[in-house]
């Protein structure tokens, strides 16, 4: 048994490795290369490093449920007969975590829609390059898109590392309840 949860604790740490160092990776340096190209190959590449990453993305998430589960599952067992001043904030924490978890997938869920929307409006805008007005309205609307898919992104970022820390502040409340 110590052999099967030690392994499920390294794949949860894998999949939490990934998926943010992904999302660091894709703040800080993908974006910051696609921002110095020209905006007909922008588009295009900023697809092509989407659809390597979202794999990854999803996988990594997937990953971290189902582990995570198992860790969890094994935490509260271990704890379950227990009566220790900590173990309300034990609880309390993996709730917080947990939400952070849900708020990463479903701002990536969000991200991804409006990915495809400023695709659509590339698309709309190589439609109608006859019509100024249209085309220069497409365009406003494209830049609004991505500060908000920039901004959502920086956001992903920060509750990924607030996984992270919470993460750290979970092991230390479990070994002291399990150390007293």
């Amino acid at each position: 048994m110590f052999v099967t949860i030690t392994f499920i604790r390294w794949l949860h740490l894998v999949g939490a490795a990934a998926l943010v160092g992904g999302m660091v990776l894709q703040l800080f340096v993908v974006s910051p290369l696609l921002s110095g190209i020209d905006p007909a190959i922008r588009g295009k590449l900023a697809k092509k490093a989407t659809d390597y990453y979202l794999p990854v993305f999803w996988v990594s998430m997937a990953l971290l449920i189902i582990t995570g589960a198992f860790v969890i599952f094994d935490r509260l067992v271990s704890l379950e007969n227990m009566v220790f001043p900590y173990k309300n904030s034990y609880e309390t924490f993996w709730l917080l975590k947990l939400s952070f978890v849900g708020g990463i997938g479903l701002l990536g869920i969000l991200i991804a829609r409006l990915s495809n929307e400023v695709r659509g409006s590339s698309r709309q805008q190589s439609e109608s390059q006859n019509d100024s007005v249209k085309f220069i309205y497409l365009e406003q609307r494209k830049n609004r898109l991505r500060h908000v898919i920039s901004l959502l992104r920086n956001l992903n970022v920060v509750l990924g590392i607030f996984v992270l820390l919470w993460a750290a502040v979970l092991q230390n409340i479990f070994g002291l309840l399990i150390l007293r």
